[in-house]
């Protein structure tokens, strides 16, 4: 007798219930926890989260996050989502989250649905001899893309999050992470170390933790004048992703300091199975005591001791001129490089999203190239 696959919209009293699904997940990171969608509403968007159940059992979680995108109507969108412990759980239950889907369309208008999961795969350089550890090949295996299509998600060519990826596989030893990167940043690692450049971590219910955030914060305004227009989110954005988080043990604060002033600063996340520091920020202080390197690298090593199996580190641009820098200094850690498929769409008005999806995004690129004039 087949066992009843029920749909349900998860209201707050799930909430641990669904962040524990999510930080056992392979598939799952932050942007899938409760509380990062509670965060966004701060920049306007409203979290709808589906929980597909076998019998009592969760099976998929799926936080949506909800837009008004004007004359358009309302943009429905999953980050790094949907969420599943298997490509099992996920057929079982792939039929009714998409009917689910197009019921929350219906009710909010929506004229676009797009899911932006965490699967990809290798670049080209790489097939020819694909050596990928256990703990990456559930993200490229390309099953869980067949059953998205199959179900009538389409590859768009775009993305939201990061297109180009690089991960360490946690499993292997300090000594095998560090022979991954090239010379100079072990040297860099290492001549930090020597130093003396300190590390410290806060948790989000430390005493000090709102001083700590305002010199984050002015870390990353100088970061974003250094690279000439780099976005950062409003201080008010990172205060309440701060108090949100405060007590899940998923989100720290690291600080990189030498001779008692702070040099660089990063906001590490954590479940499980993943971790990640992708909001980081720097000074020019003591540049040659090269403290950015041994923070990432104590991010790293800190994930790994609390038993993360995937270190990410978001997002690189390869074969950019304007992000070399940016993209360069991961590289140099190493890694392992995968191409995520980007945003998958679920078409509903033709005419609506073909504005979305071309018109708009063609007008964006034309705003660049046209001089503005006053």
């Amino acid at each position: 007798m087949e066992t009843n696959i029920t749909v349900k919209r998860m209201e707050a009293e799930s909430l641990e219930l669904w962040n524990d699904f999510v930080n056992n997940s392979r598939w799952g990171d932050v942007l899938q926890f409760w509380q990062w969608g509670d965060t966004k509403k701060v920049e306007g968007w409203k979290p709808i989260r589906i929980g597909i159940f076998e019998g009592a059992d969760l099976i998929l979680a799926a936080q949506c996050l909800i837009k008004n995108a004007g004359v358009l109507g309302k943009y429905i969108y999953i980050p790094h989502g949907p969420v599943f412990h298997s490509v099992a759980g996920l057929k079982k239950s792939i039929k009714l989250f998409k009917n689910e889907l197009l019921k929350i369309a219906s009710e909010e208008e929506g004229f676009a649905i797009e899911i932006e999961p965490k699967i990809g795969q290798l670049p080209e350089e790489l097939l020819e001899s694909p050596i990928v550890s256990e703990n990456l090949q559930y993200l490229i295996d390309p099953a869980i893309l067949k059953l998205f299509e199959s179900n009538g998600f389409k590859i768009s060519g775009r993305n939201m999050q990061p297109k180009y990826k690089l991960f360490y596989d946690l499993d292997r030893s300090d000594e095998d992470l560090l022979s991954l990167m090239k010379k100079n940043t072990r040297y860099n690692v290492k001549l930090a170390q020597k130093k003396g450049v300190k590390i410290r971590e806060y948790d989000l219910n430390d005493p000090k933790i709102d001083r700590k955030l305002l010199q984050f914060y002015d870390l990353l305004l100088m970061t974003q004048d250094r690279a000439k227009g780099y976005p950062v989110r409003s201080f008010d954005y990172f205060k309440k992703f701060f108090k949100n988080f405060s007590g899940t043990n998923s989100v720290f604060l690291l600080e990189a300091t030498y001779e008692d002033k702070t040099i660089a600063m990063n906001i590490s996340q954590r479940t499980k199975y993943w971790s990640s520091s992708f909001y980081a920020a720097s000074n020019r202080l003591f540049p040659e005591v090269k403290a950015p390197y041994l923070l990432r690298w104590e991010s790293i090593l800190r994930a790994k001791a609390m038993g993360a199996k995937l270190y990410d580190f978001w997002g690189i641009i390869p074969n950019s001129s304007q992000h070399q820098g940016y993209s360069d200094n991961k590289l140099s850690f190493g890694g392992v490089r995968m191409d995520t498929y980007g945003i998958l769409t679920l078409p509903l008005s033709f005419s609506r999203y073909f504005i979305w999806d071309k018109l708009l995004p063609l007008r964006s690129k034309l705003g660049k190239l046209i001089p503005h004039r006053s």
